[in-house]
């Protein structure tokens, strides 16, 4: 049955078009008429010409079957069997075969048609011309000469063949007609799937924009409305104080929502890639709830963390992944919790075939709202929302997908349980590596730098991103300076005696001169002190083809906006080893 089932699919699968497949059709059938016209040939001791003809024609048929399927050649295979057959053996066969006395006109006019449905293009129009006047010419030509006929022996010959030839071609054309009802109806169940996954895909994108819309604009109003009571409050260190906090907060949901839509953007083109460094099982999850204390304790939540099947803490595993995991679930276990509930993270570790590896069991527990059975087949989904669900309008609908699609992607796996009402449990399974005693002592070796006195260029055109940044670094201690785009920077650069800069930052989108052509200047420098200066890219495109091409130009290091000084300095770090103290 399966033999059976991959032999149809060779000959009729979709890797060959419609004429393809209709020629596979005609040449099967072909050949069991014709094997069958030749066995009734001996049989009703038809005359030895006929006889060859047929036998030469069962031979072409089989002949033209191999050029299309074996050698890949569609098209020559059907130019071939017009040739051959309407022009030689058809023909021949009229003449041998008694004529019009016979079932050879059937024979004649099958074969007339179906170049007409296999060539492509305008070619099909004269072949079939060609071909119609070619047996209007031999049918008239015979009338006025009969004795180029021959003619069958008796009355029972001629009924005879005329039978078999009309249940050989009514068989062909059936066949031809079925195939091509069920390669219709194929393809208007396909259309009709893609219309309706196409509307699908826009009501998602439309409710999507909707809902990043809405979300966007409520932090950004909560932004704006504090600045303004900020403002006005500056004499007032209490509500000044409570305004910032806020508007950090806000600032902080307002970058997981960006985050979250890139991040399902470098899933989906395949550009998220797993990078392995040392990290501490406990470190991550008592960061993923300091990012959400503030919410804990608004809605008056109890934190239960479990590490009591921790026996392994420091792992190696890609640290930003598994914080983004962690942090997606637990912060929906808040959103979703009722006030004064409890949301429970454990932590259970259990032995793996592979001795280099340890399977980590993270099990978040939240006493909320919980998901409906409906839902629940649909929870991984980008963009699902639960309606029976009291908070959900909110969020982008990404995060249970981003969490799913990084699970797996580090190799792990990620189950949920859930009830009505009563909250829900999700557990995420992943292997992360043991790493070696060497790597743990080299992880160790930390030091604290001292950037006093470091000479740094900022290149930003923005003012208020350069104002942000230069104060930051003054806080440091470096000393900075300032350039409002690539070519004051090149100035700089070239009228400053060489060694004067330490490091450079970089903005890559600049107007008059971007932070790519202003790399490769820098880089063409004669002095190789500046033509070697460490270039650290700062902006904010998160698409890895500008992380690519800016790597090209020339850059040490890619960052993206906002900045986070802890990820600048420890670049920075790497730049400046030689001044290290304990």
């Amino acid at each position: 049955m399966l033999k059976d089932k991959k032999i149809v699919r060779r000959l009729f699968g979709e890797q060959y078009d419609i004429q393809h497949r209709l020629l596979n059709i005609i040449l099967l059938v072909g050949i069991l008429g014709v094997t069958f016209a030749c066995f009734m040939s001996i049989i009703i001791h038809q005359n030895r010409l006929t006889q060859i003809l047929s036998f030469l024609s069962l031979v072409s048929f089989i002949l033209i079957f191999w050029i299309a399927n074996s050698l890949k050649r569609s098209q020559m295979a059907i130019i071939i069997f017009a040739i051959v057959f309407d022009n030689l053996l058809l023909p021949g066969l009229y003449i041998v075969s008694g004529g019009i006395e016979s079932g050879m006109p059937l024979w004649c006019l099958l074969g007339f048609v179906f170049p007409f449905l296999l060539i492509k293009g305008k070619s099909c129009i004269t072949v079939f011309i060609i071909s119609i006047l070619e047996f209007i010419a031999l049918i008239v030509y015979s009338y006025y000469h009969p004795e180029i006929i021959m003619k069958m022996e008796n009355l029972k010959m001629v009924l005879t063949d005329m039978v078999i030839t009309m249940v050989a071609v009514v068989i062909i054309i059936a066949s031809i007609f079925r195939y091509q009802t069920h390669i219709y109806e194929k393809l208007r169940k396909t259309i009709i799937k893609s219309v309706r996954e196409a509307n699908d895909a826009i009501v998602q994108k439309q409710d999507f924009i909707s809902n990043v819309s809405h979300d966007i604009r409520t932090p950004m109003d909560s932004i704006i409305g504090f600045t303004e009571i900020a403002k006005k409050n500056m004499d007032n260190p209490e509500k000044l104080a409570d305004s910032l906090e806020k508007i950090s907060r806000a600032s902080s949901h307002l970058m997981n929502l960006i985050n979250e839509v890139l991040d399902m953007s470098k899933i989906d083109s395949g550009t998220s890639v797993v990078e392995e460094e040392m990290c501490s099982i406990h470190a991550i999850i008592d960061n993923v709830c300091q990012l959400l204390q503030h919410e804990i304790e608004r809605k008056k939540l109890k934190l239960e963390l479990d590490y009591s099947m921790l026996d392994e803490d420091v792992l190696s595993c890609d640290n930003m992944r598994l914080n983004q995991i962690l942090l997606n679930l637990v912060s929906n276990a808040v959103k979703y919790s009722y006030e004064g509930g409890t949301i429970s993270i454990a932590v259970i570790q259990l032995s793996s075939e592979d001795e280099s590896k340890i399977i980590n069991e993270f099990h978040i527990r939240d006493e909320g709202c919980g998901m409906t059975p409906e839902f629940m087949d649909h929870v991984f989904e980008p963009f699902a929302r639960d309606k029976a669900s009291p908070v959900s309008a909110e969020g982008t609908g990404l995060g249970l997908t981003i969490a799913k699609s990084l699970t797996e992607i580090m190799g792990g796996t990620i189950e949920v349980v859930s009830e009505l009402g009563k909250g829900s449990e999700f557990t995420i399974t992943v292997p992360l590596s043991i790493p070696s005693l060497t790597e743990i002592e080299e992880e160790q070796d930390i030091f604290i730098y001292d950037f006093k006195g470091r000479h740094v260029l900022v290149v930003d055109d923005n003012e208020l991103n350069r104002e942000i940044l230069v104060e930051a670094l003054r806080e440091e201690g470096f000393v900075v300076e300032e350039a409002i785009d690539g070519s004051f920077a090149i100035e700089k650069l070239r009228d400053s005696p060489p060694g004067t800069y330490d490091l450079v930052i970089l903005d890559l989108q600049m107007p008059v001169m971007d932070g790519y052509e202003t790399t490769k200047i820098i880089r063409n420098f004669k002095d190789p002190k500046v033509a070697q200066i460490p270039i650290v890219a700062l902006t904010a495109d998160a698409l890895p083809e500008e992380k690519t091409n800016a790597f090209n130009c020339g850059v040490n290091a890619y960052l993206v906006r906002p900045i986070d000084m802890p990820s600048l300095l420890k670049v920075f770090m790497l730049f400046f080893r030689e001044n290290k103290r304990s």
